[in-house]
């Protein structure tokens, strides 16, 4: 074993942000991905606050920008078609340091600024862990098996080095009550708006023009179930689900081709006491998925990546590992904390209940609702903002 080496257990934002940060600080970095490719169903995922300063720190804000997708006009819609309500989101979100890329772009920026300083594995997984005072013996899928410093798991909040370390996902995974499904349209498909969506009780579709990439749609209604469907029954699944909508929503459900690819899960968030034990520690979802009810899910992992690389810089004990989540779970627990209210008034569960979020909407003047929106995601990005990000431009450098 080198005498300082780390694997890093999922290619996603936070674990290539890490290898990025870590191969910098003198790390010889091994990347683990047990997908094929790099992944590019995660469709779009905003970036703002504590993200935008990492990857400024990156010297990454100019590719970044160039791959954003302006996402302007938004209408609401009823399962009649009648209009809730309808505004200039790229006008109101221009008020604040934010960026809206596609998952995989920014994965792509990340992945190549890391200039081959990681070993990056793809179709591999960790298949066990044995880990002692000095480090952690890994096997890996392909039947190699190597001796690391520490491990990483950065592997989504379904994370198998979580549950190698720490225990089944039954023990840390909060149901918030809900389900996602997401997919690309067909290549003729049209929108009016950059995005549309079409909001009814208990279910919510959403479609959005991303550019010269596509539409792609994203439906969310509510359900107890933990696991998804799997993916030759998930179009049943969404046609069952969304019986009865906008005839919008049900025929783009029932043209989708059966060799397309659908993204389906339930939305959960993760809470764990601890985010390492002894050598080996999570980050991002694995650590504390905020889930789709939160918007900096994906800046929380770039934070998380540069802080858990700061400390292992300052000193490489398992000591660093709790500074570092003493620095982000203040934020963190504030985060999901707000997100659980919002995902408990996201989709209303009574006709009544509907109607009348959407007469308050209706009557409310829309500068009042726009400032309402502008707060609230201000407060969001404050409470991300106190996680406390050391400079690092000597390192990056």
């Amino acid at each position: 074993m080198s005498s300082k080496s780390i694997l890093i257990s999922g290619a996603g934002i936070g674990g290539l942000c890490a290898a990025w940060w870590l191969s910098r600080s003198g790390y010889a970095v091994t990347i683990v991905e047990q997908a094929a490719t790099l992944r590019d169903e995660g469709y779009m995922l905003s970036v703002s606050g504590a993200g935008m300063r990492v990857m400024g720190e990156m010297g990454l804000l100019v590719q970044l920008r160039q791959a954003g997708l302006s996402m302007d006009r938004h209408l609401y819609l009823d399962v009649r078609g009648n209009t809730i309500m309808q505004f200039n989101h790229g006008k109101l979100m221009a008020q604040l340091d934010h960026q809206t890329v596609l998952r995989n772009d920014l994965a792509n920026i990340l992945h190549q600024s890391l200039n081959d300083t990681a070993n990056l594995q793809l179709g591999t997984r960790i298949s066990s862990l044995q880990q002692d005072e000095q480090g952690v013996d890994v096997r890996l899928s392909n039947g190699q098996a190597g001796r690391f410093d520490y491990v990483i798991g950065a592997d989504g909040f379904r994370s198998t080095t979580r549950r190698l370390a720490f225990g089944p996902d039954t023990e840390f995974c909060q149901h918030l009550g809900m389900h996602a499904a997401a997919y690309w349209m067909d290549a003729g498909t049209q929108l009016e708006e950059d995005m549309v969506a079409i909001a009814e009780p208990r279910r919510m579709s959403m479609y959005y023009r991303l550019g010269s990439k596509g539409i792609t749609a994203l439906h969310i209604w509510k359900s107890d179930l933990d696991t998804a469907a799997t993916q030759e029954a998930r179009k049943d699944q969404l046609l069952a689900q969304f019986a009865g909508s906008h005839a919008r929503v049900t025929d783009a459900i029932t043209n989708l081709p059966a060799t397309r690819s659908i993204y389906m899960d339930a939305l959960m968030q993760v809470h764990m006491s601890e985010w390492s034990r002894g050598r080996v520690v999570l980050l991002g979802d694995a650590a504390h998925c905020l889930s789709l009810a939160n918007g900096q899910g994906a800046s929380m992992a770039l934070a998380g990546a540069c802080c858990l690389a700061q400390e292992l810089a300052a000193d490489s004990s398992p000591a660093a590992l709790q500074r570092y989540q003493q620095r982000m779970s203040p934020g963190l627990h504030a985060l999901q904390v707000r997100g659980r209210k919002a995902a408990s008034l996201y989709l209303p569960d009574s006709a009544w209940s509907f109607r009348m979020r959407n007469w308050i909407m209706g009557a409310m003047p829309k500068s009042m609702l726009l400032n309402y929106f502008l707060k609230s995601a201000r407060e969001e990005i404050h409470l991300a903002d106190h996680i406390q990000l050391r400079q690092l431009s000597k390192q990056a450098a």
